[in-house]
Parts: structure tokens; sequence; C-alpha cells
């Protein structure tokens, strides 16, 4: 069985989006097969999850002076800071047999997939078996009370989620899901090189007393200060894919975007992942692809 890979180069935000998106409808619609696309991001960007405000989480002056995009994804999950990384997008209809219609069964074969590429780097990933409750055990009662909802649980990469991928015990990939239509949307970032004081430097918090005791408890990692040295987008692109073919048991075959996805893509940046009615609001007008 043969899969799409698409390795990508450097985009803004807004269009990342909007392309992932326009796979989705594309496979949705039978014109191409699950698609697994890597990529990057220029400039940085901050992407919301779904449901998260953006103006209560994200500190939009140092975004802005720092020349940090702001883009809601179409999947949940928690805000990341997109900077030194590789993303995955990855797509595939829910009732497919290799993901068994299952939303955890999707996330732990991804993952698996995730883990066996980085193996190939001698690299030891393992799955986080439980939903953890880790900020339980990081902060005291007190400091729980005066963070409220403005603490970990905001951010991506903070609290290792059920069947994610950790090394030594630290988070290095963290993603994120969305099903439309029958068709399962999941995003995932690869930690190539992580800069924790730009990383909190974005989130709304109501001290830096709160920040610094939370920076010395974050648990998360990368690819760089495992390996204890440095890895590029190229060589990561090169060797994941063939993690996922033994995962799945199938054939990546590199490929781009067709021609319909690039009309869809751009239909979808201007109208959607482009505006403040999405961004900040998150409203959008059902857009309708006929051909």
């Amino acid at each position: 069985m043969e899969w799409r890979l698409i390795k990508d180069s450097y985009h803004n935000g807004f269009i990342n989006m909007a392309i992932d998106e326009a796979i989705m409808i594309a496979h949705r619609e039978g014109l191409v097969p699950p698609t697994i696309r890597f990529y990057q991001w220029s400039p940085p960007a901050v992407s919301l999850g779904y449901f998260q405000d953006l103006k209560k989480e994200i500190n939009i002056k140092v975004c802005q002076d720092l020349g940090i995009d702001m883009v809601r994804r179409p999947t949940g999950g928690k805000a990341v800071l997109h900077d030194q990384e590789l993303t995955y997008s990855f797509i595939i209809k829910e009732n497919d047999p290799l993901v068994n219609d299952s939303i955890l069964e999707t996330y732990k074969k991804i993952s698996g997939g995730i883990i066996r590429g980085l193996s190939y780097l001698g690299i030891k990933a393992e799955l986080v078996p439980l939903r953890g409750k880790l900020e339980n055990h990081l902060l005291g009662r007190s400091d729980k009370a005066r963070i409220h909802h403005l603490d970990f649980k905001s951010i991506c990469f903070s609290v290792p989620s059920q069947y994610e991928v950790q090394v030594e015990g630290k988070k290095m990939v963290g993603s994120a899901q969305v099903r439309k239509g029958g068709v399962v949307l999941q995003h995932g970032s690869l930690l190539i090189k992580l800069e924790k004081d730009k990383l909190f430097s974005v989130f709304n918090f109501p001290s830096v007393q709160i920040i610094e005791k939370l920076k010395s408890k974050f648990k998360a990692t990368s690819l760089e200060e495992i390996l204890k040295k440095k890895i590029d987008f190229s060589e990561l692109s090169n060797i994941l894919p063939h993690g996922f073919e033994e995962e799945f048991g199938v054939r990546l075959v590199e490929s781009k975007l067709t021609e319909s996805e690039e009309k869809i893509s751009k239909v979808l940046l201007e109208n959607k992942y482009s505006t403040y009615e999405w961004n900040y609001l998150r409203k959008n007008n059902q857009l309708n692809f006929q051909r």
C-alpha cells in the first residue's frame, strides 16, 4: 500500500494551517491518498488550540515585538510555539483499518512511527502510558490556587499526554487531533532545539515568580539536548519516514500538493486562517469547495 509523503519548505503559520486543511478536504473527497506532511515555520508562530482564548492565554505584545505570528489550529490541544522543530501533519480516513476508528489508537500508532524513526538516530523514545496529572505534584497547593487556569494547562510540552512521545522522562513531541467529515487530521511538533525563556515569554502568567517556578519544573526536551549535537530538518525528514513505513506497513511515496489542494489552501488562507475572526474569535464561515 502506498501513502503520500510531502517534504515541504518554510511557510508562515496561516499558510501551514490552510495547507493541512486543504489536504484533509482532498483526502475526504478521494482525490489523494493518506498523507504525511513535514514542514517548518517562518516566521516563528504560536499556534493556538481550537478551543483556546488567544487574548487570555497569549502575550500578544511579546509576540508582536519578537515577530512571532499567532494562528489558530483546526486541531484541539494546547498552544505551541513553533520555532526550531519539525512539524508533521497526518491525514487519514478515521475508518481506515490501520487506525481502527479510535482516537487513542491513532495517537498510539503515529507515536509508534515517530519512536521507530527516532531509533534510527540512536534515540530510545517511549510512549507516555497514562494521562499524567503532573501539575499535581509539581506545585504546592498555594501555587496551584494562585496560578488557576493560567498555568501549564495552556502550554503544549508542559504535561505529557497519553500515548505521546517522551525521552528520558521528558516530553519531546506534542500532538493534537481533529476529526471532521470522516477524516482525521493530527498535528505534531518534534522539537529540534528548545529555548525555554522564549517559550515562556509568549504566554500570559500572573507574575514573574510563577513563571520562574514553572520553568524550573518544566519537563520537555529536544533532539539537540538528547543527541548533544546539531541536527537539521532535512536529515530528520529523510529518517522519520522509515519509522512510519515500519509502523503502518506502507510505502511512503514523496510527492507535492495537487493543483486542487493549492487552490483550496488559497481560499482557506484568505477567508479563514488569516482573518481576525478565526484567530481571535474562533468564528469562520463554512466554505463550500466545488470544482
